[in-house]
């Protein structure tokens, strides 16, 4: 009896083995894609933090100087305030005065 070899079926079984190695490959590739977008996402996250991060600094320390400013026409005025107060209460006992002297 001659022995029979399914010929259609050995290239069967040697595709398999080809195409598990390209399926296997082409995960890995696609899990490679993925941890290279998650990475790239990352340091997206990170630069838009840095950024809003040093953006809060640079308004805080605007706002710390116009607070100062701020603070130092208030005292500008207050010191004005007390020479006016001043002012009139000297007016007003000269008025005073000048009453009771007719």
């Amino acid at each position: 009896m001659v022995h029979q070899t399914n010929e259609a079926s050995h290239a069967a079984m040697s595709n398999l083995v080809g195409m598990s190695g390209i399926a296997a490959g082409s995960i890995h590739l696609a899990l490679g894609i993925g941890r290279t977008i998650d990475a790239a996402n990352d340091i997206i996250y990170d630069h838009r933090y840095s950024s809003s991060l040093e953006a809060a600094h640079t308004h805080a320390y605007d706002m710390e100087a116009a607070a100062k400013e701020a603070m130092k026409i208030i005292a500008s005025l207050e010191a004005e305030n007390q020479s006016l107060r001043a002012a009139c209460q000297q007016r007003s006992d000269y008025i005073k005065t000048m009453k009771f002297r007719d």
